[in-house]
C-alpha cells in the first residue's frame, strides 16, 4: 500500500501493461495503415490467384476473339436505339464467395458502373456466406472490413460459403430482394459472378419484345431454360449444422427452370414466393441450386392438380422408391407463371468446355455466362457497346 491508502502496482505489472499497450498502438496504426495506403485495387485478391493489378489488366491488349465467338453482324435490334418511357427497376443479388474480391471488382468496373438511370435504376449486393472454418483469416477480415467501408455492397448470409450451402444463399437473395416493398421494383435478379450483362439492353430488349408483361402485378420468370422433374419439400430445417443434408424430393412432370446464368423474377412472384408459410424447400445440394428455383414455379402451378402422377425416386428410402405420393400444396390456391425462356439473349460464352448453352456474343446478348475477368474487361470496352454505360470518372478510394 502507499502512504495515501492506494495500491500501489510493481513495476514489472506495470511495464508489461506498458508494453501490451505500446503493442495494441502498433497494431492499430499498421491497420490505419493499410486503410490510408489502400485503394479499391488492393480488394484485388481471389482465393488461389493472389495480387493483381487492375491498370496492368486493363492495359492488356483485347481477347483475340474470332467471329465464332463475338460478331456485331447487321443488323442492329431496332429496340437497342429505343429509349424507356419509363426505366425498369432491378434489384439485383449477384452470387459470389466470400474470397472473390477480384470478382466483386470486376463487376464493379465492367458491368455495374455508369449504367443508364434513364432505362434502368439498379440496386445490388453480392451475396456471400462465410469463410469456412479455418480459411479465414485477419487478412481476410482484413479485406471484408475495407470493402464494406468502401462499397457497402456485399449481403451476408449466415451460412459457409461451400458449394452445399449455395442453395441457402440464392434463398437469401430473395429474401433480400423482398426487404423492399414489391411495388416499388420490377423484378428482382440473381446471376453468378461469372456472368457479364447489358443491363440497358437487356432492359430495352423485354420492354419492347414483351410489352405485355407486368411485373408488378404478374408472375414472371425470365432467363435461358432447362428441363428438370424433380420437386422438392422442404424437410431440413434453418441453421442445420451437416451441409449435406438435403430436403425431401419426388418425381413429377418436366417443367422449364432456370440455368447459373441467372434469372429475373417479377416483383409479384418474388413477393409470393419469400412469404409462403413455412418457407419454400432451400436446402438443396449443388448442382441442384437453381434446379430449386424452377421447382418452386412449377409446383404452384402442379401441386394443385389431382391429375398429376408424381412419385419417390430410387434415392428415396421413406417411403420405397417409386411410390405414388401426393405433396402438399404450397398455397391454398394455383399459381401459373409466366416464363421467358430468352435463347439468344442468355447463354454461355463459346469455349472448348462445351456446355450446349454456348452462343456468340452479338446484338442480342443480354447476359453472357463463364466469363472471366479478362474478357469481362475486354467486353466493356468493346467499341460496339461503348454508347451502353455512362462515363463515370471513378476517384482513388481511400479510407481516413
Amino acid at each position: 500500500m502507499s502512504r495515501f491508502g492506494v495500491k500501489s502496482i510493481s513495476l514489472p505489472r506495470l511495464l508489461n501493461r506498458r508494453i501490451l499497450l505500446f503493442l495494441c498502438a502498433v497494431v492499430f496504426l499498421y491497420v490505419l495503415r493499410l486503410f490510408y495506403l489502400s485503394d479499391g485495387s488492393e480488394l484485388q485478391l481471389q482465393l488461389g490467384k493472389g495480387e493483381e493489378n487492375v491498370k496492368e489488366e486493363e492495359n492488356r491488349p483485347s481477347i483475340p476473339w474470332g467471329p465464332e465467338t463475338i460478331s456485331f453482324d447487321p443488323p442492329r435490334p431496332a429496340y437497342l436505339d429505343t429509349p424507356l418511357v419509363e426505366p425498369m427497376v432491378i434489384r439485383l443479388a449477384i452470387i459470389s464467395h466470400v474470397f472473390e474480391f477480384e470478382r466483386r471488382q470486376v463487376l464493379r468496373d465492367t458491368v455495374l458502373r455508369g449504367v443508364p438511370e434513364s432505362d434502368v435504376h439498379i440496386e445490388y449486393k453480392f451475396i456471400i456466406g462465410n469463410p469456412k472454418e479455418g480459411l479465414g483469416n485477419w487478412t481476410t477480415w482484413l479485406q471484408r472490413t475495407k470493402e464494406d467501408w468502401v462499397y457497402g455492397d456485399v449481403h451476408t448470409v449466415p451460412v459457409t460459403d461451400i458449394p452445399e450451402r449455395l442453395s441457402e444463399k440464392r434463398f437469401g437473395a430473395l429474401k433480400w430482394a423482398d426487404s423492399v416493398p414489391h411495388t416499388e421494383y420490377d423484378y428482382s435478379m440473381t446471376m453468378d459472378s461469372d456472368t457479364f450483362c447489358r443491363f440497358q439492353a437487356l432492359a430495352r430488349r423485354i420492354t419492347h419484345t414483351q410489352p405485355k408483361l407486368a411485373p408488378r402485378t404478374q408472375p414472371i420468370l425470365i432467363g435461358r431454360m432447362g428441363d428438370h422433374v424433380t420437386y422438392f419439400k422442404n424437410t431440413v430445417p434453418d441453421g442445420n449444422i451437416n451441409e449435406k443434408d438435403e430436403d425431401d424430393y419426388v418425381r413429377g412432370p418436366w417443367y422449364p427452370y432456370p440455368l447459373g446464368i441467372g434469372y429475373m423474377l417479377s416483383s409479384n412472384i418474388t413477393h409470393t414466393l419469400m412469404n409462403i408459410s413455412p418457407p419454400l424447400p432451400h436446402h438443396v445440394i449443388y448442382p441442384s441450386d437453381d434446379v430449386m428455383i424452377g421447382s418452386w414455379i412449377a409446383g404452384l402451378r402442379n401441386f394443385h392438380d389431382p391429375t398429376i402422377k408424381f412419385e419417390t425416386t430410387e434415392r428415396s428410402s421413406n417411403p420405397p422408391p417409386l411410390t405414388p405420393v401426393k405433396p402438399t400444396p404450397y398455397l391454398p390456391y394455383r399459381i401459373d407463371t409466366e416464363v421467358v425462356n430468352d435463347v439468344n439473349g442468355w447463354h454461355d460464352i463459346k469455349s472448348a468446355r462445351e456446355s450446349g448453352t454456348e452462343g456468340r456474343i452479338g446484338w442480342e446478348t443480354v447476359c453472357v455466362h463463364r466469363m472471366k475477368a479478362p474478357e469481362m474487361r475486354a467486353l466493356r470496352a468493346r467499341e460496339e457497346l461503348k454508347g451502353e454505360w455512362e462515363d463515370v470518372i471513378v476517384k482513388k478510394q481511400q479510407v481516413y
